[in-house]
């Protein structure tokens, strides 16, 4: 005969199971509001949110990548528009990338702000690789951001078709496409968002680029 006693314990022990990852957003939220990023990338989401977990799984796998990514960003150089190739800024990168990926996987369709997350921790990564390796990665990023439809998902296709146009990414028929790919987002972004001053450096850029490749500027 199983004890009143045992009962209970069995009892709490499978409420810790159900509200671990309750607890665990409970305390990074508190973590998030005193700005400790660096505590929730240093801590991994709990494992009761395996794959296919939607809320609040999702928001933790979210909030892991916004300070993953808000970490790396704070430490780029003056000017730059995205961090540097340390081993602490492409780890910050990845644990982004991975963490928004999860949030997508954990909501079971197509997340906005995880992609968002995901295309623009990838976009810093490519542009720490070289040219001959972005490329390709460039590709599927600006096909993984096809869903965003607003001007920053303009920016960020942009600039990942940017770099596959990138001397030495490809043959100058392959680094002429991209470059007008570039041009024609930063033409759509700009048409949602005129003042976009960031828009207006990737249509400079990409229009400089094409005139530098052969035949590209006609």
């Amino acid at each position: 005969m199983i004890r009143p006693i045992t009962l209970i314990l069995f009892a709490l022990a499978a409420c810790s199971v159900i509200d671990a990852p309750i607890a665990q957003l409970e305390r990074w939220q508190k973590r998030h509001a005193a700005g400790e990023l660096a505590a929730i990338a240093a801590e991994p989401v709990v494992a009761e949110c395996a794959p296919g977990k939607a809320e609040p799984c999702q928001r933790l796998h979210l909030m892991r990548a916004e300070a993953c990514l808000g970490l790396a960003f704070a430490e780029r150089a003056p000017g730059a528009a995205c961090p540097g190739a340390s081993a602490r800024e492409v780890g910050l990168l990845a644990c982004a990338a991975s963490a928004a990926q999860a949030a997508e996987q954990a909501a079971g369709e197509v997340l906005l702000p995880a992609r968002r997350l995901r295309a623009q921790a990838r976009l810093c990564a490519i542009e720490n690789l070289p040219p001959a390796m972005a490329a390709p990665t460039a590709r599927e990023l600006i096909t993984e951001a096809a869903p965003l439809a607003d001007a920053e998902g303009a920016l960020l296709r942009g600039r990942a078709a940017l770099a596959a146009a990138r001397p030495s990414a490809g043959t100058e028929a392959a680094r002429c496409a991209a470059a007008r790919e570039a041009l024609a987002e930063a033409r759509r972004g700009l048409a949602l968002n005129p003042a976009d001053q960031a828009l207006k450096r990737l249509a400079d850029d990409a229009a400089l680029r094409a005139q530098r490749i052969t035949d590209c500027h006609r």
